[in-house]
Parts: C-alpha cells; sequence; structure tokens
C-alpha cells in the first residue's frame, strides 16, 4: 500500500484542527455542567492564543523560545505529527492545485513566471498597503477554496466509518467556519450553537465570554470585530523557526527535508506550508502544556519584536547565502516602512559581508533606513563609515560616491548642529562639484535640492532644482519628477513660509506614520505604537490620538500621563460623546488607583455628565449609555468588586443630582445585560425595580430580569418573572415573547405559540415577534413526546436539540445552516433512551449470571465471548460485544439496524439466547426489533446523508426536523408500548 504524504505536506493545519477539535469535542463528553463551563474557558483562551500568533511577530519569538527549551513539548509534537501521518496516509486525495508559499516568496514566484524582476516586485508590494490587503483577501480565498476540497474528502473519508459522529463534527465545524467566510487563518474552528455535543449553550458562551472579558488585559484588540484586519506580514516572514528534530521528520515523512531541497537546488517551497503549519502547532500544544493563570499572563504579556542573531542562524542552517538572504529582508522591510528592523537586518548583513565595496552599499543603505526612522544620531555615525568605505570603490564610482556620503553626513549634521553648518557643508559640497562632469554634476545637485526638501529649506531645494533643470544633456526621462517639484514650487514663491509645501510634506509624513502606528497596534506592538502616536500627535494633535495615548499608557503602567491624556483628549473634543468618554475614562483609572471614588474622580464624574444634557443627533446613543458602556467594560475587570460598585453608586447619585431624565439603575443593569454579565445586571435592576415610579417602568425591570435568567439557561426562573412582569403590566408584550422563549426551549409549544400570538397582538408592528411565531409554529408542527419519557436527563437531550436549532433563528439570516448536528443531538437522545430502557436492563442481569461470567469485572466467559468449535459456540456478534464489554457503551443507532439480525445467525451462543429472551419478556420481538432497527437505521441515515448536501436552507432545516422528529416518535411509541422502564 503506497502511502499518501501530500495531505501532511499540504493540509497539516486543517488535520491537526480535525485532531485537536476531536479530542476537545470528546473531553467535554459525559461530564458535569460545572467542568464542561470550565472546559470551554480552556479552550476559549487556547483559541485566542491563535489570534495572538497570526499578529504579533513578537509573541511568535516568545512561543519559539518557549518551545525550543521544552523537550517534552517537542516530544508530544513529534508523536502528534506521525499520528496525524498515519490517520491521513490511507486518505487517496490531493489537491490538484496547491497553493504554495505566501506573501513576498509568492510576489517573487509570480514575478519570475512573468519575466519580471521580483525584488523589484517585493518592493512595489511593500510599499503599497492597499495592494497588500487586496492581495490579502485574494489569497485567503484560494485558501478557502483550496481547503474547503480537503475537508469534503476528509468528511466523505469519516462518514464512511462507523461511530464516528466527534471527528465528523469537528470537520463539520470547520467547514462552517470556511464556508460562511468566518475563517481568516491559523484559527481553531469557531464555536457555533449548532454544535451541541459540545455543550455550547447559552450559559456556557456566557461564562466563556465573561471570564475572557474580565480577565484579559488587551480584549480591545482581541475582540475587534469591527477591525480584521491582519497587520502586515514582513516581519512575521524574517522569523525562520526550524523545530530540533524537523529535518528527521521531514525525511521519514517525505523522503527528504527542506534542507536536502536547498542543496539538491530544488524548489524548497513544497515543504512551506507543512513548516509554517508545524510550528504552529508547535505553540498550541506549548500552550496547552499551561495552566489557566500561565495562559492568561501569557496573553496579557507585551513581546517587543526585534531581529535576533539567532534568526539569521537558521538561514546559515539552510545553506542559504546570508549576506544575500539579508539584503532581500532589508529592501523588503525598507519599503514596508519598518525602517528600525530594515536597519538591523542590514547591520546583521554587514558584520558577515567581507568585501569592501560590498560593505559601502549595505551600510549607506543601513544609514537611510536610520535616517527614514528619524534616528539621525545613528543614521549619521553610519553614513561616516560609508564615507570612510567609498575608498574600496572603483575609481569610477568612488568620487560620486563620496560626494553624495559627504551631502547625507550634512544632511545628518543638520539634525545635530543645526541650519548654519547644513547649509555652509552643501555650499562646500556645491562648489566642489562644479570641476565634475555635467551628468555626475547634476545628479549630486538634485540630490542636494533633496536633502534640503528633507530638511525643510526649501529656497534652497528652489535654487538647486532650478540649476539641476539648466544643466545640459540630461535625460527628459530623468527631468520628470524635478520639473513636477520645481513646478509646485514656482507656484508658492508668494509664500515665503512655504505653507502649502509643508502642508504636503506633513501630509507624506503622517501617511507613513499612520500606516506603522496602525501595524503595530494591529500586532500588539505597544511600544512600537506608543513611538509612532508621538509622532503623529507632534504633526497635529487630535481627540482621538489622545485617547489612544492615554490608553497606551495605561498598557505600559504610566498612570498619571495616561490620566493627564485622557484630560486633553476631553479638551479636544468635537462631540459630546467623544468628550464625555474622555473624562470618564479619566474618572476610572484615577479611582483604580487611588481605591477610592475621591473629589477629583467625582469631578470628573460630573464633567462626563454635563456632556449628557447636550444636544446628540437623531439615531445616536444618548450620551449616558454610551458612558455607562465604559463603565462597565472597565469595572469587570476590577478585581475590588466594592470598588466598581461604589463608583456606579456615585455615578447613579450624581446622575440624579443633576436631573437628567431616566432610571440610572436600570440603565447600569441593562448595560451589564448587554454585556451577558447576567449576575451584575440583576443586582441593579433590583435597585431599579424599588425606585421606578411607573407601570410601565417596572414592567420593563421585571422583564429584563427574566431575560438575565433565560440567558444563564435558567428557564423556570425566568418564567416565574415574566409571569410576574405580565401581573404588574398586562399589556406589556416583551413579557409575553420572553414567556414564548422559555416555552419553546421546555418544548411547551403550545403554550409557547399562545405567548408569541399574544405578544404579536399587542405589538403587531414588532418585526421581531413575527419571525419568532414563524419558528413555533414550524417547530410546533413536529412535537417529540416528550410525555411518554420519564427520564428528565434523556429529555433534556432533546429538548436542548430544539432550543440550539431554535437558538439559530434568534441570530440574523443566515444562507446556510448544518443540520448534522442537531441530527446528532437527537440521535444521541436515542441512543441514551435505548440504552437506559433496553439494553442497561438487561446488561446487568446477564452480568450478574455465574454462567456467563465468572466475576463481573473480567467480562462475558471466553468460550462465549470468542465462541467455541467444540462446544459448537459461535462467538458474540459485535453488537452485543459493543453492549456486554467491560466497558459500558450503548449501542450506535446505525448498529440497532443489524442487531436483530446478529441474534437470529448466533441464537447457539447462550449468551446471545439469554438476551433475546430478555427481549422478548420485555415485549421485544424479533419483529419488533427488526422495526426498531429500521427507524434507528433511517435516522442514522439522516445524519450520514446530511455530510454529503453540504449545508440547508433554514426552510429545508425544519422540513428535514419534521422527518426525524416522526421517527423519533415511532421509536419511542415502540419502547413505551411493552410497558419498559423510561
Amino acid at each position: 500500500m503506497e502511502l499518501n504524504s501530500t495531505i501532511l505536506r499540504d493540509f497539516l493545519w486543517e488535520s491537526y484542527s480535525i485532531y485537536s477539535d476531536h479530542e476537545f469535542l470528546r473531553s467535554v463528553q459525559d461530564i458535569s455542567h460545572e467542568e464542561k463551563r470550565e472546559r470551554f474557558i480552556d479552550h476559549a483562551l487556547e483559541n485566542w492564543l491563535l489570534v495572538r500568533y497570526k499578529r504579533d511577530p513578537g509573541f511568535v519569538l516568545h512561543v519559539m523560545d518557549a518551545v525550543n527549551d521544552n523537550p517534552a513539548v517537542q516530544q508530544r509534537i513529534r508523536e502528534i505529527i506521525l499520528l496525524l501521518f498515519g490517520e491521513t496516509a490511507r486518505i487517496p486525495y490531493s489537491d490538484d492545485e496547491p497553493l504554495g508559499p505566501k506573501g513576498s516568496t509568492e510576489i517573487m514566484q509570480r514575478a519570475i513566471e512573468m519575466g519580471k524582476n521580483p525584488f523589484e516586485e517585493v518592493a512595489r508590494f511593500s510599499e503599497n498597503p492597499a495592494e497588500i490587503e487586496q492581495y490579502n483577501q485574494e489569497r485567503a480565498e484560494r485558501e478557502r477554496e483550496s481547503k474547503m476540497r480537503y475537508l469534503q474528502a476528509r468528511l466523505e473519508d469519516a462518514e464512511s466509518r462507523v461511530d464516528n459522529d466527534l471527528e465528523i463534527m469537528a470537520i463539520r465545524r470547520l467547514m462552517l467556519d470556511l464556508k460562511t467566510g468566518r475563517y481568516y487563518g491559523h484559527q481553531m474552528a469557531s464555536d457555533d450553537p449548532l454544535f451541541p455535543a459540545a455543550g455550547f449553550i447559552d450559559d456556557i458562551l456566557l461564562a466563556s465570554h465573561r471570564y475572557l472579558f474580565q480577565n484579559l488585559k488587551f480584549r480591545g484588540r482581541y475582540f475587534a470585530t469591527s477591525d480584521q484586519a491582519l497587520p502586515e506580514m514582513s516581519l512575521h516572514e524574517c522569523i525562520v523557526w526550524m523545530l530540533p528534530f524537523q529535518q528527521t521528520l521531514e525525511k521519514a515523512i517525505f523522503g527528504g527535508s527542506i534542507l536536502d531541497l536547498h542543496t539538491e537546488h530544488k524548489d524548497p517551497a513544497a515543504l512551506w506550508k507543512f513548516e509554517v503549519d508545524l510550528t504552529t502547532i508547535a505553540g498550541y500544544e506549548w500552550f496547552l502544556t499551561l495552566s489557566r493563570e500561565e495562559k492568561v499572563a501569557t496573553l496579557n504579556g507585551d513581546y517587543p519584536f526585534t531581529i535576533r542573531e539567532d534568526m539569521l542562524s537558521a538561514i546559515t542552517d539552510l545553506g542559504l547565502n546570508i549576506s544575500w538572504y539579508c539584503q532581500d529582508k532589508l529592501n523588503q522591510l525598507f519599503y514596508a516602512t519598518l525602517y528600525e528592523h530594515a536597519a538591523k537586518i542590514g547591520e546583521c548583513a554587514y558584520s558577515r559581508e567581507k568585501k569592501g565595496g560590498q560593505k559601502y552599499f549595505i551600510a549607506s543603505v543601513v544609514a537611510t533606513c536610520y535616517r527614514e526612522f528619524e534616528d539621525y544620531k545613528a543614521a549619521l555615525k553610519w553614513y561616516e563609515i560609508s564615507l570612510k568605505l567609498t575608498k574600496k570603490l572603483d575609481p569610477a564610482n568612488q568620487i560620486y560616491k563620496e560626494f553624495i556620503e559627504r551631502k547625507n553626513c550634512a544632511e545628518m549634521r543638520y539634525y545635530v548642529r543645526g541650519s548654519e553648518i547644513f547649509r555652509k557643508e552643501i555650499a562646500q559640497i556645491e562648489a566642489d562639484a562644479k570641476r565634475l562632469p555635467a551628468e555626475i554634476r547634476a545628479s549630486i545637485i538634485y540630490n542636494l535640492a533633496e536633502a534640503c526638501r528633507r530638511t525643510g529649506h526649501y529656497d534652497l531645494e528652489y535654487n538647486y532644482l532650478i540649476e539641476f533643470a539648466s544643466l545640459p544633456d540630461l535625460e527628459t526621462t530623468s527631468l520628470s519628477i524635478p520639473l513636477d517639484r520645481l513646478n509646485l514650487l514656482t507656484m508658492t514663491l508668494d509664500d515665503p513660509d512655504f505653507r502649502r509645501i509643508k502642508r504636503i510634506e506633513l501630509q507624506k509624513r503622517s501617511e507613513i506614520y499612520q500606516r506603522r502606528y496602525e501595524n503595530a497596534v494591529r500586532s500588539f506592538q505597544h511600544a512600537d505604537a506608543y513611538r509612532w502616536n508621538d509622532r503623529l500627535l507632534a504633526l497635529g494633535p487630535t481627540s482621538k490620538l489622545y485617547q489612544e495615548k492615554a490608553a497606551l499608557c495605561r498598557h505600559a503602567g504610566q498612570i498619571s500621563p495616561a490620566i493627564e491624556f485622557y484630560r486633553l483628549a476631553a479638551e479636544h473634543a468635537d462631540t459630546p460623546h467623544q468628550e464625555a468618554l474622555c473624562w470618564i475614562a479619566a474618572a476610572l483609572l484615577g479611582t483604580l488607583v487611588n481605591g477610592e471614588v475621591d473629589h477629583e474622580g467625582i469631578e470628573l464624574i460630573r464633567a462626563a455628565l454635563r456632556c449628557c444634557a447636550r444636544r446628540h443627533y437623531k439615531g445616536e446613543e444618548p450620551v449616558h449609555v454610551v458612558v455607562l458602556n465604559q463603565i462597565v467594560r472597565e469595572t469587570a475587570m476590577w478585581d475590588n468588586t466594592a470598588l466598581s460598585t461604589q463608583f456606579l453608586q456615585v455615578f447613579m447619585e450624581e446622575f440624579d443630582s443633576m436631573d437628567l431624565p431616566s432610571n440610572p439603575a436600570l440603565l447600569i443593569g441593562e448595560v451589564f445585560l448587554g454585556y451577558g454579565l447576567s449576575t451584575e445586571a440583576r443586582q441593579w435592576l433590583q435597585v431599579a425595580h424599588e425606585r421606578s415610579e411607573t407601570p410601565s417602568e417596572r414592567a420593563r425591570v421585571l422583564s429584563m430580569i427574566g431575560v438575565s435568567f433565560l440567558v444563564e439557561g435558567g428557564h423556570q426562573a425566568a418564567c416565574e418573572w415574566f409571569e410576574r412582569t405580565q401581573k404588574a403590566e398586562p399589556e406589556y408584550s416583551e413579557a409575553y415573547a420572553g414567556m414564548a422563549q422559555c416555552h419553546t426551549y421546555l418544548m411547551e409549544y403550545d403554550r409557547a405559540s399562545a405567548d408569541i400570538s399574544k405578544a404579536c397582538e399587542l405589538d403587531p408592528e414588532n418585526e421581531a415577534y413575527q419571525e419568532l411565531k414563524e419558528e413555533i409554529d414550524k417547530l410546533s408542527a413536529h412535537v417529540i413526546g416528550l410525555p411518554r419519557i420519564d427520564s428528565e436527563e434523556i429529555r433534556s437531550i432533546f429538548r436542548t436539540g430544539d432550543w440550539l436549532l431554535f437558538s439559530v433563528y434568534k441570530g440574523p439570516e443566515r444562507g446556510i445552516y448544518d443540520l448534522g448536528p442537531v441530527v446528532i443531538q437527537y440521535g444521541k437522545g436515542v441512543e441514551k433512551l435505548l440504552h437506559e430502557s433496553l439494553l442497561l436492563p438487561i446488561r446487568e442481569r446477564i452480568r450478574s449470571d455465574n454462567m456467563f461470567y465468572s466475576d463481573p469485572q473480567n467480562g462475558v466467559r471466553a468460550m462465549f465471548w470468542k465462541g467455541s468449535d467444540e462446544k459448537k459456540i459461535p462467538p458474540l456478534p459485535f453488537t452485543l460485544k459493543t453492549v456486554l464489554g467491560n466497558d459500558e457503551k450503548s449501542l450506535a443507532l446505525g448498529q440497532w439496524g443489524y442487531l436483530s439480525n446478529d441474534i437470529r445467525k448466533t441464537r447457539a451462543n447462550p449468551v446471545t439466547l439469554a438476551f433475546s429472551d430478555m427481549l422478548q419478556e420485555r415485549g421485544f420481538s424479533m419483529k419488533i426489533l427488526n422495526e426498531l432497527g429500521k427507524l434507528c437505521r433511517n435516522l442514522s441515515l439522516e445524519r450520514n446523508g446530511a455530510a454529503h448536501i453540504s449545508f440547508y436552507s433554514r426552510d429545508e432545516v425544519m422540513e428535514k426536523r419534521g422527518e426525524m422528529v416522526k421517527i423519533i416518535n415511532d421509536i419511542i411509541g415502540i419502547v413505551s408500548r411493552p410497558g419498559g422502564d423510561l
């Protein structure tokens, strides 16, 4: 048998995601609700590792160091990769269009294919953020298509094997992410309420969200739904991570490693994705070894990125020309405006270069990187080195380059010593250049003009451009840019201060600063973001920049400066909303540091509330609501709950003292509820109820308390509060809508229908009520016969299936829905029903019979289990071995279809005969058992068949559900008919 290694090569991460998610789903089966909630919190933290890993190059270096220092994790990774190879090598699938590398490597490959200069194409690509964004989107779509093809093949393979529900579900979760466009990189499958086997119901979602919200320091980036753009990936591409065992592993699986491919001058791109996925898996597996507290601390850490020597040693190990590699990366980083990192790579290249002429060019580029980074002292140092190295150049270049480096040094001395020195030195350069040939002189004069432009000497720039344009024998192509600049300067001659020119130059710098700032924020590089925020503020302060500066100071623990920046942000605010948020942010931060709401804090709260009295435009949220959102977001993170309560109480008192409209306790409770903090919401809603002045307000408060229980899964408690609401205000429609949702969960569809009908009658224009009524009517058309099931646990399984399906319809309209997981939940309920009512009692009776078991711990006697040729006893069939084995297992739905036939074939086995007789005693003849088997097989086929139709529309989901409910009710009818124990 030929082993297929292409799946591991091209889809290692996807294969690992299936494996990892399968393991997670298995871990949350048959555990308590509390344990499940805790496991989901850990799982959420593990997924956020991938978000950080994808965005933060400094974090990647931190993870790399941690994995390289942990032999146990390395061994675990080796074992997992070999396990995945064993699982996938038998699957006959390969992608006809493998994606290959992405980023600059793919850009270079495209350029070579098109006959273009690959280095120029990478430089052009790197300096254009819009083109980078377009490429990322296009690449993501190609990845989605490729991965969907693979996952479909994996799904078909999984469906060909029995008792494989959780693996199927893990594959479906990945497919749904890709199909709905939510997949954006190395991210584990999104948790979705349509996957009930994971137990991901509302209160678990709430607990997971609450923990992350309260404990993640950079939650604004982790939860940044409005900005899903990835940072520029040039820094990530500088990281070459080779695991210690990687070469051996690649040889074992693929017959050769990436080192072999380089040595043999073959395309190393074939193993590109394998290597990227391998290191991502390594980081994830390391993170799994941490405690929850360690995971939170890791995610809350700062990891400044820097170019390190050990990052380049891996390049040497690959046998690449390190000097060539460094210069290539230097150019890429320079055009991506990552100047300081480009300079560091250049310094590394310089230290490795032996040839004097080549050292000159590297030193000059390093100096230019520092110049663009505005580290003028470092730039001067390297330009002086370059000037000395011009002596190593050939005579044809030496004179010209010496003049250029003199100009560069003069320009840098301007920043160190001032304008007078600069003017004196460039005048001397100009005088010395007059003896040079016209072509060389022209280039020097233009370079002097550029130096004057960068230093703001626009009068000198104008004079040098005039001189440049007047020189003879210049090529027309070299004149376009200088002449455009000269025309611009000519048009502004009437402005001796060159205000228009300065605005243009400032705009150019602002665009670079903004690009660097946004990229730093997206990549969690907060120290870098601080630097670029400072430069943007120097160009023109705004409220937004001051707010962001304050947030950066908070991250760095600089509390007093942060408060001062919030004050400055408030003073520069353009709207009441913006000003109020700044005042309240300063109040919150001061209170947290001081441990109390002091006089200054009260004054800041008053300043925020004064903004609430100002006009806001239609469609805007009231200012006090915006402010309360900010308060709840912040105080939810505080360890001191008493301080949080004190702040809100002071806010409420000041709110009342200013005679602002509305009940502040009600507003506070509503905001807490909006963030899923239902316990805190109830505390304030109770206060709001005491302060309510009108029946309608009291009804609103009571209804919201009901909603707080509803989101936690406390449907009975929610019902009680909605009933109280109805008594307090019989015409309050939201109480009836809430009650309808409670009854829907309890599968009491008649009562749910009556409640939602009443809500629609009271508020006929409410579209949400109309949609809810339609879905309840569809569910009520096919009702599972729960009254005939005595076991509350089994009833709960069926309720969960219906509730999770119903939960989907409360959300926004989707184009596609995956019914398979809901079928699995229904199947789980049927399996448990059949196991507890039929199989378990028979199993216990047989296991207690000494004829069949010498000891219940040792299992069925060997002659019955394996069979005996001498006594003409056939071995037990697989179905009965499943039921009677040492491990208590329920019979899978599909296996019930084989049970009656297995019993007929092996009746000569005394255990089979006893099993059959006990079924007969309970009223299950072979005919009834055969009928039951067909129904179970049909339900199993519904589950398996759903996989091959990808996904369904809403109407198709409800139609399929109706068919399944009929099968389930038929099974319940058969089981209850003989009088079995339900």
